[in-house]
């Protein structure tokens, strides 16, 4: 275990330890620090994860809080929490032809700034390229979401588009954060 700012680092995981039910995400922000809350009082702290930023592999740390409790957090260095859903839709790509291309989608998971998405064939589009995506919420109002994106990665059949804005006010808004 390596220590760092109070903060422990598991570096590999014991064969026989029983796998962990759930564990809770840090996010980093703008100045590369996490807000960690321990589960047991909600007390929360803000530390500096700076010598975690530009780590490629899962960063897993084990917390001590000063109530006692010891819990692990996993360390994301995405800007937005990914939503994990299963909603079906539609994308819309101008191509070069005179017709736009259009397709089916499943969208994978959604999050302030994009979402990723399967398309049943390779695409007819390619990074950078701009898509318009429809698709409908599972939630209570069926609410009809349609957003522009760019393309950010094809890997095979499954794109990562990022959003135009990352402003959501409206019905997205409120399902991302429920």
């Amino acid at each position: 275990m390596v220590q760092n700012a109070g903060i422990k680092q598991r570096s590999d995981t014991a064969a026989g330890q029983p796998a962990e039910k759930t564990i809770a995400r840090v996010f980093l922000n703008d100045r590369e620090e996490g807000t960690f809350t321990c589960p047991a009082c909600d007390r929360g702290v803000i530390k500096d994860l700076s010598d975690f930023a530009r780590t490629r592999s899962a960063i897993r740390l084990k917390c001590k809080c000063r109530c006692g409790n010891v819990y692990r957090v996993l360390v994301e260095r995405r800007r937005h929490f990914r939503k994990p859903v299963n909603l079906i839709g539609m994308f819309f790509f101008q191509g070069s032809g005179d017709r736009p291309a259009k397709g089916l989608i499943k969208i994978r998971d959604i999050s302030q700034s994009g979402i990723q998405f399967s398309v049943n064939s390779m695409p007819e589009f390619e990074i950078g390229d701009k898509l318009v995506i429809e698709f409908t919420l599972d939630d209570k109002e069926h609410s009809k979401i349609r957003e522009e994106g760019i393309v950010q990665r094809i890997q095979s059949n499954i794109i990562g588009l990022a959003f135009k804005t990352t402003d959501h006010y409206g019905k997205l808004g409120q399902y991302l954060f429920r």
